[in-house]
């Protein structure tokens, strides 16, 4: 008898899962993307509720976690990683930074350089959270007439180091601000540790004030190299692939966490809290305020690029080239 009724349990059990997978299979819709990615927008405590109106049935919030474990469904958030665009050479560049780094002098720096998003200055809101006493209350809204500055980080990463460098600036994000941010590095740090460099390499995005499309970016780094007597030599990521240069995720994404929740009252308050990003890996950063007016709509034109002074790279010469001093 025992035996009989445990068998009517399990019964009755497979009975009201097999139910259950086709009420959660009814609310489940497929990515466009990818045949095999599915999700469902309702969380379990919604499902229990569901299932009970229409069958009548009770399934604890538990049971329907481990169901959907165990149909391949997890508890997670989206990846930005489709591209919106193509570059016909992507893997083929990839390959040219990858040896850059390899054959680069140990006495040489390695930076990667790039503009954090911009910030506002003010009340307002951002995303994150901090441990606080009570809720600060901020404005509810956001509009831009309501901010008191814009918030400007360039970053470097020195990847051999393992040290971040960022310029919060209040003004525009141009070449001439870039290419400040790159001299004031060297004279205040990389000058020191790396006495002995003859080139420096440079990582940095395919578009914005850095853009491989812009002379005047490349004349500014003339200006650098005959200052610095560096030979700069410059690899952009291909256009679209922004996400894989190193400083978005070995610096932005732990600066990111630093000013999670946090609201920007003054450039000092920003500047202290990029200066507490640190990692277990040993990651530190310096900050400094730069509140230099910076000109935009400066058009230089490719004749006033000294090609006396630049060489391209045989393969992919608009995206890697080497500027002497």
């Amino acid at each position: 008898m025992v035996g009989n009724a445990a068998l009517v349990v399990a019964e009755k059990k497979t009975k009201h899962e097999k139910l259950l997978i086709e009420f959660i299979e009814g609310y489940k819709a497929g990515s466009p993307t990818d045949a095999s990615v599915y999700w469902i927008s309702l969380k379990p405590a919604t499902i229990s509720r569901l299932f009970y109106e229409k069958h009548k049935i009770k399934v604890s919030h538990g049971n329907i976690k481990r169901l959907l474990k165990t149909l391949g469904y997890g508890y997670r958030k989206q990846s930005k990683q489709l591209a919106t665009g193509t570059y016909a050479n992507r893997n083929e560049q990839f390959e040219i930074i990858f040896s850059m780094v390899l054959i680069m002098n140990i006495k040489s720096p390695v930076l990667s350089i790039d503009c954090k998003k911009k910030e506002r200055l003010g009340n307002l809101y951002r995303d994150g959270k901090c441990y606080c006493t009570k809720a600060v209350k901020v404005l509810d809204h956001d509009y831009e007439h309501l901010s008191e500055g814009k918030v400007i980080p360039h970053g470097i990463y020195d990847m051999q180091a393992n040290k971040g460098y960022v310029t919060i600036g209040n003004s525009s994000e141009t070449a001439d601000f870039v290419i400040d941010n790159l001299l004031w590095w060297w004279l205040n740090y990389g000058i020191h540790q790396y006495p002995d460099a003859e080139n420096i390499l440079l990582f940095c995005d395919a578009g914005g004030a850095n853009s491989y499309r812009h002379h005047l970016f490349k004349h500014r780094l003339m200006t650098f190299a005959k200052e610095t007597g560096l030979k700069v030599i410059v690899c952009h990521y291909p256009p679209y692939c922004s996400k894989w240069n190193p400083i978005e995720h070995r610096l932005f994404s732990q600066v990111h966490r630093a000013m999670g929740g946090v609201v920007f009252s003054s450039y000092e308050t920003v500047k202290q809290l990029i200066e507490q990003t640190s990692t277990d890996t040993g990651l530190s950063v310096i900050v400094r305020l730069n509140f230099k007016e910076y000109n935009t709509g400066i058009k230089i034109n490719k004749s006033e690029v000294d090609p006396k002074r630049i060489s391209y790279h045989c393969k992919l010469p608009e995206l890697n080239y080497r500027i002497y001093p």
